[in-house]
């Protein structure tokens, strides 16, 4: 949803799509992360967007001492019936 504040998404079809904005996400789940290095890069036109995209991203982040399992990269098979 992050991506919808800077205006890179839609919110209802009728919305238009500003291609210039988005986020690089530097690290997955379970990195190990050295402070001082950066989550992520957001690509923003307006300041009060840059802000609520911030927000969002940050709030979605939880950093602690332990290290975490990385998600797996498949969650099951889909078989034709």
């Amino acid at each position: 949803l992050a991506v919808v504040d800077l205006g890179g998404g839609r919110e209802k079809k009728e919305d238009t799509i500003d291609h210039a904005v988005g986020v690089v996400t530097h690290h997955k789940i379970g990195d190990r992360i050295e402070e001082g290095e950066p989550l992520f890069t957001i690509h923003a036109n307006d300041e009060r967007r840059l802000a609520t995209a911030r927000e969002r991203l940050l709030a979605a982040h939880t950093i602690g001492p332990e290290p975490v399992e990385p998600l797996p990269l498949f969650y099951g098979r889909i078989d034709a019936a």
